[in-house]
C-alpha cells in the first residue's frame, strides 16, 4: 500500500482545509475523478463547487501548477484532467501533451479564456478531448464533461 510522505499529507490537508471537502480514495463505483488544473484559486473553488453537485463525478485533487498536476496523475486515479492554457512556465498544452506521454487512457478538457479558433487546434494536437471557454456557462461545462468522459469530442468550432 501506498504511504504518503508528510509533505504529501500536509499539501493533502491544505487542500481539504481550503476547499472544505474530502479527497476520494481512488475511484468509486459510478464516479469519475477530475483533477482541476488551474494557477487561479477563485477558479479551483468555483470547479470545486459545481463538480460537488454532481453525483457521477468527483474532484480528487484542485492544483495551480502542471508540477503539482504531474504528481497527482502519477500518484492516484484521474479520468478526466480540466487544464487551463496559461498556467506558469509550463503551459496548459504542454502539460497535456506530458499527461498524454505518461498517461495515454487520461481525458484532458482545456478550461481558458483563450480564443478557441487559435488554440483549439493546438488542443487537439497535444491530446486534449475538448475545449470550453471560461465565459460559458456552468451547464455548457457540465455537457463538455459528460461528453468527453463518454469518449467523444467537445469543440464549439469543430476542431
Amino acid at each position: 500500500m501506498y504511504e504518503m510522505s508528510d509533505q504529501e499529507r500536509s499539501r493533502r490537508q491544505r487542500f481539504e482545509s481550503d476547499n472544505m471537502i474530502e479527497y476520494s480514495s481512488g475511484s468509486k463505483v459510478g464516479k469519475k475523478n477530475v483533477l482541476i488544473v488551474d494557477d487561479h484559486y477563485v477558479v479551483r473553488r468555483g470547479l470545486i463547487e459545481l463538480l460537488s453537485q454532481q453525483p457521477d463525478l468527483t474532484v480528487c485533487d484542485a492544483v495551480a501548477t502542471a508540477e503539482q498536476a504531474l504528481e497527482v496523475a502519477d500518484r492516484e486515479p484521474v479520468d478526466l484532467a480540466i487544464v487551463d492554457i496559461s498556467l506558469g512556465q509550463i503551459d496548459g498544452l504542454i502539460l497535456t501533451d506530458m499527461l498524454k506521454q505518461r498517461h495515454p487512457d487520461l481525458t484532458i478538457l482545456i478550461l481558458s479564456m483563450h480564443d478557441e479558433q487559435l488554440y483549439g487546434p493546438r488542443a487537439v494536437q497535444a491530446g486534449a478531448s475538448g475545449f470550453v471557454a471560461k465565459q460559458e456557462a456552468g451547464d455548457t461545462l457540465l455537457d463538455a464533461i459528460r461528453q468527453v468522459l463518454s469518449g467523444q469530442t467537445y469543440f464549439h468550432s469543430g476542431c
